[in-house]
């Protein structure tokens, strides 16, 4: 929510400069208040776009508008309606309607008797039979022998061909579509509310079998129809899982679903199918509990061949469950045993023995898990069941083995992971760590000054900085991390040390600073390089004390060096303040 009167503080600058030119430029060309406080416009831009504007008071409580700009929450054509709707408020003596003379669209239809309302809508009927359709499909409950499903087949498929281009629908078009199907949904969610489940259940069948046929020919980039699709799956689910509704409708659920599930096609466009799986889950358990078990077979049968392993794995796992579920634990653990080469499988009876203290055999499915990881080269597999040996090793209480693994996860991506650097330390008492730290620090040193180099880019001077400084900064040994910087350290090496000793050896800092700006100086060439060259320089006055001189020095040299460079002019100006 925003005021009317400050809009302008909320919204992107840009946005608003040209929303402002499309309100002086007389863009909106209709403008009316509809129902108290609702305001509808048309913005003519690249076409005419839709706006609609809610207001509480002076206040913005909504604003939508039909085009398909996704930078922000408010497009330039919200912005030129509100500036509109600012100058109709500064005029309380016009009438609602920016059109002059004319009441106000509420007015007209507030002063309407019923009969002519209803000869409107029968003279509306002939001349436009898509107004025909909308109308019987808005007040459907009112005729009791109305056949739902074909009549919202036939809407969704008339939305659909209103919004496609030669059986394609591009990235603008999906917008109008999510607008134009919001009836359908809505239907449905009223259809739920009165617990009429059999008209949601029809209305939610034509939605994803329409919709699904809809995403195989669009561009859903802004994941417009992936949404509608997924309401309609949403609609299943809540059928699924309403407590009053009846058997009948439950097994026609699972009807449609075991129908819906052979088609591969909802495996391939998103997680449509697995959400469809979880509906049917639901719906088994209050019927028919095999029939899901033989789907879940029946999804097996069908997904073979390449790339399907992950499918095969899922359907094992949802089996697993389900009969987890459903109180028959000897098959869900027949199939455990026969499928542990899943590591989700695995890593479940694994967790579920170190929980019952089951140590020895966590640990035996744990190992067995790394080998079976290594010999498919899974290195991350490997890294999360060496995180179980861990978890393992902490609750068998044995230290060495809880030290060899925070030691390797702290130094395992070649910097540093703090939070098992420190737990590798808390397995020390104070007393200890020196000594383990420091033999960590020479072994460290030895490995790589007698290490083979790969390139001149890999020098030992490097290699040393990226193991050693982040213990340094761990352990506060800033003495021995400014000694590990290399002589001509890159800005990223400056950077990572600048936090700890800027302030602690300003000098030493400085003479760092200044030949890596030499060699950013000597190599920048474009406004982007000039503007990060200032801005560092800038940094470098701001956090080390007494270097303003050097700083200012450096920037005068550059003026003088490159006269005929005016951006770099221009920057090191800045720098010096002049």
């Amino acid at each position: 929510m925003f005021a009317l009167d400050k809009f302008e503080s909320v919204i992107n600058a840009q946005v608003l400069q040209r929303g402002y030119s499309y309100f002086k430029n007389k863009a909106v060309e209709f403008l009316e208040e509809n129902a108290q406080g609702t305001w509808t416009a048309t913005v003519n831009g690249t076409e005419d776009y839709t706006v609609e504007v809610i207001l509480s008071g002076k206040n913005i409580t909504n604003q939508s508008c039909n085009c398909p700009y996704d930078g922000g929450p408010v497009c330039k054509h919200v912005v030129a309606v509100l500036y509109a709707l600012r100058e109709q408020a500064a005029k309380p003596s016009q009438k609602a309607s920016k059109k002059q003379g004319k009441l106000a669209f509420e007015d007209i239809l507030l002063n309407t008797d019923i009969e002519e309302l209803r000869n409107f809508i029968r003279h509306q009927k002939q001349e436009n039979r898509d107004f025909g359709e909308k109308f019987m499909l808005f007040f459907a409950e009112k005729d009791p022998g109305m056949d739902v499903e074909g009549k919202y087949e036939s809407m969704v498929r008339q939305i659909v061909r209103h919004n496609s281009s030669r059986g394609f629908m591009d990235y603008r078009q999906t917008f109008s579509f999510s607008k134009e199907i919001r009836p359908v949904q809505h239907a449905a969610e009223t259809a739920l509310s009165k617990k009429n489940f059999l008209d949601a259940f029809l209305i939610g069948k034509v939605m994803c079998a329409e919709v699904m046929q809809l995403i195989q020919a669009c561009d859903d980039s802004a994941a417009n129809i992936g949404d509608v699709l997924s309401s309609g799956i949403q609609i299943f689910d809540s059928i699924a899982e309403a407590p009053t509704v009846g058997r009948e409708l439950l097994s026609q659920l699972l009807d449609h679903l075991e129908k819906t599930l052979t088609d591969k096609v909802w495996f391939e466009y998103g997680d449509f199918g697995y959400a469809l799986l979880q509906v049917a889950e639901k719906t088994a358990i209050k019927t028919e509990p095999e029939r899901y078990l033989n789907l879940l077979d029946a999804m097996a049968k069908i997904h073979v061949g390449a790339y399907s392993d992950y499918k095969q794995e899922d359907f094992i796992i949802r089996k697993i469950r389900f009969y987890e579920i459903i109180g028959r634990p000897e098959e869900a653990n027949k199939l455990i045993d026969a499928n542990l080469d899943i590591v989700a499988v695995r890593r479940k009876e694994a967790q579920k023995a170190i929980a019952t203290k089951d140590l020895a055999r966590a640990k035996q499915l744990i190992e067995e898990g790394i080998r079976v990881a290594e010999g498919k080269n899974h290195l991350g597999t490997v890294n999360s069941w060496e995180e179980m040996l861990l978890d393992l090793a902490r609750a068998a209480k044995d230290v060495t083995s809880e030290r060899y693994f925070t030691k390797k996860f702290a130094f395992n991506q070649g910097g540093i992971d703090t939070k098992h650097y420190q737990a590798w330390k808390a397995t020390f008492s104070t007393d200890e760590w020196p000594l383990v730290i420091e033999q960590h620090i020479q072994s460290v040193i030895a490995e790589e000054k007698t290490k083979p180099r790969k390139g001149i880019w890999d020098s030992p001077e490097h290699s040393l900085f990226l193991r050693l400084a982040p213990v340094f900064i761990q352990e506060a040994q800033w003495g021995r991390l400014l000694k590990v910087i290399p002589q001509n350290p890159a800005e990223t090496h400056l950077a990572k040390v600048h936090p700890y000793l800027s302030k602690q050896y300003p000098a030493e800092m400085l003479a760092f600073y200044l030949k890596t700006l030499e060699i950013l100086g000597e190599n920048a060439s474009s406004r982007r390089d000039y503007q990060h060259l200032a801005d560092l320089m800038n940094m470098v006055k701001k956090d080390i004390e007494g270097s303003q001189p050097a700083i200012d020095g450096y920037a005068a040299n550059l003026i003088q060096k490159y006269p005929r460079r005016p951006a770099m002019l221009e920057e090191m100006r800045k720098v010096v303040g002049r």
